[in-house]
């Protein structure tokens, strides 16, 4: 199935991507996604999850529209289709 990605903010100038398609099996996760997209994009996943494989505090991941982090974080299911933002947090002061 193909998955729609968009990267924002400072991940487009650390990795030179802004859109791409990724291919990966059915029935699969956020996870793997993440995982198929660092072979593509080495030291993506590292950006994005920390030791433990939790979304990093500074990152915000969102499939179809809805934040990961009230689904299933990396657990969540993804459908051919599926468009995933990965986007920086924005810190105000």
């Amino acid at each position: 199935m193909k998955i729609s990605i968009k990267l924002a903010g400072g991940l487009v100038r650390l990795f030179q991507q802004e859109r791409m398609m990724v291919e990966i099996k059915a029935d699969q996760n956020l996870l793997i996604l993440i995982d198929t997209l660092e072979t593509m994009l080495p030291g993506i996943k590292s950006e994005l999850c920390d030791d433990d494989l939790n979304i990093t505090d500074s990152i915000n991941i969102y499939v179809n529209g809805d934040n990961v982090r009230y689904l299933k974080d990396l657990n969540t299911a993804l459908n051919d289709g599926d468009q995933v933002n990965i986007i920086p947090a924005a810190a105000a002061g």
